[in-house]
C-alpha cells in the first residue's frame, strides 16, 4: 500500500501484505503504514491487543509499551516514532497475522460502511491530546491486565477504535472509544479494589 489507510479494511491490506512474505516485524509494519499516518500507529498495537494475536506471549505487553511511547511521541515530537530495538524487532509470525486478519475482516467491512467525516473537532488540540493521554493511561492498564486471559482486549479495542477515529476523522468513533475506555478502567477498578470487598458467604 503505497497511501495513508482511509478505513480500517485499507488497515487490515497493509497488514495482509506485510505478512505475505513471512514474519514480520514490528518496526516493518509500522513503516508500511506511513510515519504521518498516527491513527494507524495506534491503531495496530491496539488492534494486536484486541484481537486472538493477544494470547501470543509477551503480545499485550508489547503492545502496551508500543501504544505508551506512541502516545507520548505524537504529542511531543509527531515525526520518526522512536521505540526499543528489541520492541521494534519482535517478529508476528505470517500464520498467527493472517488468522488475525481474517477474523477481523468481516467486522472491518461491516464498520467501514458506518465511517463518515463526524465531529473532527474532536481530533485536533486540545481535544486531540486528550485521546492520546487517555491511549497511554490505557496502555498502563494493559500491563497488569496481561497476566489475565483476554483481560487486556477491551483496553486494545479502545486504542484501536480512537486511532480508527483519527485515520477516518470520525467523531462517533472517539467517543465509542471513551466508552470502552471507561469499561476497561471500571474492571480495573473492581479487579483491584472492588474484589476485595465482597463479601464471603463460605
Amino acid at each position: 500500500m503505497t497511501h495513508d489507510p482511509q478505513n480500517l479494511t485499507d488497515l487490515l491490506d497493509s497488514l495482509s501484505e506485510k505478512s505475505q512474505k513471512g514474519s514480520v516485524t514490528v518496526r516493518e509494519i509500522l513503516d508500511g503504514f506511513g510515519r504521518r499516518s498516527h491513527g494507524a500507529l495506534l491503531f495496530f498495537p491496539g488492534f494486536l491487543v484486541a484481537a486472538p494475536t493477544s494470547a501470543i506471549p509477551g503480545v499485550s505487553i508489547g503492545g502496551a509499551l508500543l501504544i505508551f511511547l506512541i502516545s507520548v511521541q505524537i504529542v511531543l515530537s509527531p515525526r520518526t516514532p522512536w521505540m526499543p530495538r528489541r520492541l521494534a524487532r519482535m517478529e508476528i509470525g505470517a500464520a498467527k497475522m493472517d488468522f488475525a486478519i481474517r477474523w477481523s475482516r468481516p467486522v472491518a467491512r461491516f464498520v467501514d460502511r458506518f465511517l463518515s467525516q463526524r465531529l473532527t473537532f474532536l481530533f485536533v488540540p486540545p481535544f486531540l491530546n486528550f485521546g492520546i493521554a487517555l491511549c497511554a493511561a490505557l496502555s498502563l492498564l494493559m500491563v497488569p491486565y496481561a497476566f489475565i486471559p483476554f483481560a487486556a482486549s477491551v483496553a486494545g479495542l479502545a486504542v484501536a477504535l480512537f486511532g480508527l477515529g483519527i485515520i477516518s476523522r470520525d467523531g462517533i468513533l472517539a467517543l465509542g472509544a471513551g466508552f470502552v475506555a471507561a469499561l476497561s478502567a471500571a474492571f480495573g477498578a473492581f479487579l483491584f479494589f472492588g474484589a476485595a470487598e465482597i463479601p464471603e458467604f463460605f
